[in-house]
């Protein structure tokens, strides 16, 4: 029953996402999303700000961490106002924070955005935010211009959808505080290690069929490679290499199903340049090679 729930939250964003043409970020307080492995699978899209404009912005360490550093004085905002608003952060991004409230407590913060109301303040704030830690401007300024919108959405709306889907988080945080009672004392506005999480999983989704290392996702996420092990092991019970391979493989049996693609043709669309050591990866996840689960399949 719980899954069906995630799945129906994940829908719904994914389809508000779809016919308004906005961006959503989910900010969870408590780290409660990383506790159930199918929930942050569904909702690892909406973790972290993920539009190519944000993405470049967080490519420079100084301005990485001032977007971290933002989220306690937005917590201290929806913990004063109670309700949604609209604002501009330092990168020139404007978007709708909604609060997630359980039981009158804040857990957590839900972004729409991204969006331009005043287009020349905007830009002169991108190409000064350039200058400030040396990025191209003009190339700064052209993601900007690609990735965000000028047609901010009816605030009363926006607050209407999203405010279902802060309710229904916050339903779902309940649930979790009935076999997680110590939630409730570790609510944290601007954990680092959540946030490296979130990247991390954002990387390896996007670059998962290509060759990449543990130090290539720590040199994205700013941080050391012990850290990132150490972290992604504590919070995900498995470590960086085996999750890419499971992740790979999963998406090896959609191939395996829906196509006549030869298993070494199969193990190069995942990412395995070596298809016995694909074959190998499979059986041990499986339970059976990928010819025998494709026949079993049939």
């Amino acid at each position: 029953m719980a899954k069906q729930s995630y799945i129906v939250l994940a829908e719904y964003l994914k389809q508000i996402a779809a016919d308004y043409g906005i961006h959503i970020c989910i900010n969870d307080f408590s780290g409660f999303i990383f506790l159930d492995e199918e929930l942050t699978e569904l909702l690892h899209p909406y973790m972290i700000h993920s539009n190519p404009y944000c993405m470049m912005v967080k490519s420079d360490k100084v301005l990485w961490d001032k977007c971290q550093e933002m989220k306690k004085p937005i917590a201290e905002k929806c913990r004063r106002l109670g309700s949604t608003f609209y604002g501009r952060c330092h990168a020139g991004v404007e978007e709708f924070i909604l609060p997630i409230f359980s039981n009158a407590q804040l857990i957590g913060t839900v972004h729409a955005g991204v969006f331009s109301s005043c287009e020349k303040e905007s830009e002169r704030s991108v190409k000064e935010l350039a200058r400030s830690i040396g990025l191209n401007e003009l190339l700064l300024l052209q993601v900007y211009q690609e990735s965000i919108s000028r047609q901010v959405p009816e605030a009363g709306k926006i607050n209407s959808l999203l405010g279902i889907a802060a309710e229904y988080i916050g339903r779902i945080y309940n649930d979790f505080t009935i076999t997680n009672p110590k939630l409730l004392s570790h609510i944290r506005f601007n954990s680092g290690e959540d946030n490296i999480l979130g990247h991390t999983l954002d990387y390896i989704k996007r670059n998962y069929k290509e060759q990449i290392s543990v130090p290539e996702v720590a040199n994205f996420c700013h941080c050391s490679v012990s850290y990132i092990n150490h972290t992604f092991k504590k919070r995900m019970n498995v470590n960086i290499r085996e999750y890419i391979n499971r992740l790979r493989v999963n998406t090896a049996k959609a191939y395996l199903t829906g196509t006549s693609l030869s298993i070494k043709e199969v193990a190069s669309c995942v990412g395995f340049h070596d298809p016995n050591y694909f074959c190998k990866v499979f059986t041990e996840t499986c339970g059976v090679p990928p010819s025998a689960y494709r026949k079993g399949k049939e």
